[in-house]
């Protein structure tokens, strides 16, 4: 897959998946596959420490999430050992299940990560911003500044560095990174100051629309709606009305934003292609994601909800539960014909 809409998809569904489970079993069958994944594509960019890296990431994420959980949760039957009660806040049990419970939190975390870190190898900084909605330009254009200062600002401070060291810097200890900040700080702000003044004399100025009041209006009503189901959810109030009123929100806050998109003009220089890979992507991810909301939305996954309290027991597992994890593998079936 090379689409950016095609990797959205499967973002969007594995995050779907791994928010919606607590089963380490499953969760630890997609960090498994999105560790190959990664290490494929790290490979096709030539980069052979990937793997190493983001293994050893992954466990002191783990760990740590370990040990901060069983510190400050001291629940469960299962006491390991116990720290003073006159310790503040981790004094008490340190159990089993805590250490468990905080253990499945890191593999929580280490599977997002990797989601995003993934999508990073896969696409590239133009086909990001690209998805972000021309009714918010402004936020696009400042991503896009922000990220071609990055290069600029690191390339300013290794000249800069080199400078010091042919000066007599050696550059080893704390205070001889002072006398970088300066120079490099001058240099971004007249950078700054000539890229708003080029963009000022381009026609980059403040212009005044006549319906931003109208979308205003709308992203108001939207959200208004959205925000009348979820408390009349709290009250337990009949789903049709609820059902109409999610709905209605989210069509006005979805038109609202196309109808201010097609006010703003934008020139794409370069359009992606669909290739076959990238639409057997697109039409399995959302596939896969209806299903799986479907089979959520009449309990039909049990083995999805799992928690080590109060007493440790050994997750549940589903056939259909071990085939959702699995399938987030499936781009790299298809980057073999990209």
């Amino acid at each position: 897959m090379k689409t950016a809409v095609a990797w959205m998809l499967w973002l969007i569904t594995c995050m779907v998946f791994i928010l919606s489970t607590r089963n380490p079993i499953y969760i630890m069958v997609v960090l498994l596959n999105l560790l190959i994944l990664g290490n494929h594509l790290a490979k096709k960019k030539r980069n052979n420490e990937w793997l190493k890296h983001n293994t050893f990431f992954l466990l002191t994420m783990i760990g740590l999430s370990t040990i901060i959980n069983s510190l400050f949760a001291h629940s469960g039957r299962n006491i390991l050992f116990t720290l003073p009660k006159g310790w503040p806040l981790i004094g008490g049990n340190i159990t089993l299940e805590s250490l468990v419970y905080g253990a499945i939190n890191g593999l929580v975390i280490s599977a997002l990560y990797l989601l995003f870190n993934i999508l990073n190898l896969s696409l590239q900084i133009k086909q990001l911003t690209r998805l972000i909605p021309r009714a918010f330009h402004p936020i696009a254009m400042m991503v896009t500044i922000a990220l071609t200062f990055f290069p600029s600002i690191q390339q300013r401070a290794q000249e800069i560095k080199e400078a010091q060291i042919i000066r007599g810097n050696p550059m080893k200890k704390m205070q001889d990174w002072i006398p970088i900040l300066i120079p490099l700080l001058v240099t971004s702000l007249e950078n700054a100051i000539q890229l708003s003044e080029s963009m000022t004399a381009r026609g980059y100025h403040v212009q005044v629309n006549k319906n931003t009041n109208l979308s205003l209006v709308g992203l108001v009503f939207g959200a208004f709606s959205i925000f009348s189901a979820w408390i009349l959810q709290l009250y337990n109030y009949p789903e049709g009305i609820l059902f109409v009123l999610y709905i209605l929100g989210g069509l006005i806050i979805l038109l609202t934003l196309l109808h201010s998109g097609k006010q703003r003009t934008s020139t794409q220089y370069y359009k992606e292609q669909w290739g076959f890979s990238d639409l057997t992507g697109a039409v399995f991810m959302s596939v896969y994601l209806l299903a799986y909301i479907s089979l959520l939305s009449y309990n039909k996954l049990p083995s999805l909800f799992y928690s080590p309290y109060p007493n440790l027991s050994f997750p549940p597992l589903q056939l259909l539960g071990l085939l959702f994890s699995v399938l987030s593998i499936f781009p790299l079936f298809l980057s073999f014909n990209d």
